[in-house]
């Protein structure tokens, strides 16, 4: 790997992960995240993590713009940063709750369970891109329909409706749909 390249990738990791996790410590010890700050750096967790996926899902679309076309370039670490902010915000939640209370917990809150479905398939994903890459691009492909499921999550898990919560669901929606129809087209092309 050439020594740029290497740089360019620390670099995105500092601005993708290391960057917003001192935001999160700062915001801890000024109060910025308030008294309950446990709950608010969970749900901040959480919110990072779906808006780092849905910017690797829209790279595709946003490298044809000229001057955002670096973003194709990173994918892999937007992709990697969500992941990681996706595990602290599951490893906050179960801190402190018994193997029997997240259960039951995730029983009680049907949208848990959507979240740890879209969080199981980036683990595997995270785990396959190391060492294996043709299970990577199998699971790859099922990630548009686990995101829907990861953005009715986050739309479902707060009291009130966030125009953010809206705008991530409709914008993985329509990239869903956009996917489904271009592989009719794909599939009509080759018949």
């Amino acid at each position: 790997m050439d020594w740029i390249m290497l740089v360019r990738k620390i670099i995105a990791y500092i601005v993708l992960f290391v960057l917003p996790l001192l935001f999160i410590f700062y915001g801890v010890f000024s109060g910025f995240f308030g008294v309950e700050f446990s709950t608010e750096v969970l749900h901040y967790l959480g919110r990072l993590s779906i808006f780092l996926l849905t910017l690797m899902l829209l790279s595709k679309y946003l490298s044809r713009i000229p001057f955002l076309s670096f973003i194709q370039n990173y994918k892999k670490e937007i992709g990697i940063s969500s992941f990681l902010f996706a595990f602290l915000h599951i490893l906050l939640y179960i801190v402190g709750i018994s193997p029997s209370e997240v259960l039951l917990e995730i029983f009680k809150r049907r949208y848990i369970l959507l979240g740890f479905l879209l969080f199981a398939l980036m683990l595997c994903m995270f785990i396959f891109s190391f060492c294996n890459k043709s299970l990577f691009f199998k699971c790859a492909s099922l990630i548009l329909p686990f995101s829907l499921l990861g953005s009715l999550h986050y739309l479902f898990s707060s009291k009130v409706v966030y125009i953010n919560a809206m705008v991530i669901f409709f914008i993985i929606l329509i990239l869903l749909c956009v996917d489904i129809l271009e592989s009719k087209k794909i599939k009509k092309v080759e018949k």
